[in-house]
């Protein structure tokens, strides 16, 4: 959303490709040599968070967010508002290896498709996390946005399934059922150039999410949210949802572009916070702990923490 509130702390606090002049990429000297630098500069097992939304009301956000980069060796897919996108920018600009600028945008804006055309033009990597729609994910009248994103091979992440309220004494046109993840499976379809990535892996539609993954290759989940706490005890049971590891039980074109070429279903998660920057590392353990739960093999855990956002982004992994 565009001011976000930790969801955890929000509902505690409730119950009591042609970059532009100024494109992030001609700001080194060419694609190429862009890539080259931030290879080297990039730590090795660097954990990349697709999930962590600027704060625009936070001032030392920015510098608050690079300290705990440095301590927890992790970059992140900054989720900004159209509103903040220059500091967004200036702040990727500077620090390439540790952020890397998403926008966000309202579905619904009249002036929507004009945003999209100028996030791309700045260098902004996606779009992310699109939530709130007046209308179902699938509706026609987003199409325009998805053609954009298409065209841009972008990764584009939207929030799927309950949906806290903003506000409780007012009527708000909210409703979780038009963010159902039934809805990304044509959209995946539709468009096959556009990375889909679900959060929340659906919740509590977790299976739904779960065999939408399985037959498209260009879509993926994070478990953010409050799923991997809610089922802390029953953590294994992620090993039913995702249980098609090692069979043929999946799109014909695994092989050839799921990241690794990795037989486990768990290839199809990523890793993503959107938590509040000093429960970041709480998040983390609560990814390791489902791994070790659910016997997640090694290379598959690297993948989820960084390693295929790292490919789909033209990242050192």
């Amino acid at each position: 959303m565009s001011t976000h509130v930790s969801r955890r702390r929000f509902l505690g606090a409730a119950a009591a490709s042609v970059p532009g002049a100024w494109s992030l990429a001609n700001a080194l000297p060419s694609a190429t040599s862009r890539s080259e630098q931030i290879a080297s500069a990039m730590p090795k097992n660097r954990i990349i968070d697709m999930h962590v939304h600027f704060d625009e009301k936070k001032p030392s956000f920015i510098a608050d967010f690079l300290k705990i980069s440095d301590r927890l060796n992790l970059a992140a897919c900054l989720l900004t508002p159209f509103a903040s996108r220059k500091i967004v920018f200036e702040a990727a600009k500077e620090h390439p290896t540790q952020i890397i600028p998403f926008g966000f945008v309202d579905l619904d804006a009249p002036d929507v498709v004009k945003q999209v055309e100028e996030l791309h033009a700045m260098g902004f990597r996606g779009l992310g996390e699109l939530e709130f729609v007046r209308k179902p994910y699938n509706d026609p009248s987003y199409f325009p946005v998805y053609e954009l994103a298409n065209q841009y091979g972008w990764i584009v992440m939207f929030h799927t399934g309950i949906v806290l309220r903003r506000k409780f004494d007012e009527p708000e046109d909210v409703a979780s059922g038009r963010m159902r993840p039934i809805y990304l499976e044509e959209i995946a379809r539709r468009f096959p150039k556009i990375t889909v990535l679900g959060a929340h892996c659906g919740n509590p539609e977790y299976e739904w999410a779960a065999e939408i993954a399985r037959w498209n290759p260009n879509v993926f989940f994070d478990l953010s949210g409050s799923t991997l706490t809610k089922m802390h005890a029953r953590l294994a049971e992620f090993q039913k949802i995702f249980w098609w590891s090692a069979t043929e039980w999946h799109s014909a074109e695994w092989t050839v572009k799921t990241p690794n070429n990795d037989p486990s279903a768990f290839i199809k998660v990523v890793f993503g916070s959107d938590t509040g920057l000093d429960e970041i590392a709480s998040v983390i353990k609560q990814y390791h702990d489902m791994f070790d739960a659910c016997d997640v093999p090694e290379r598959t855990r690297k993948m989820i923490m960084g390693g295929t956002l790292a490919k789909m982004l033209g990242l050192p992994d």
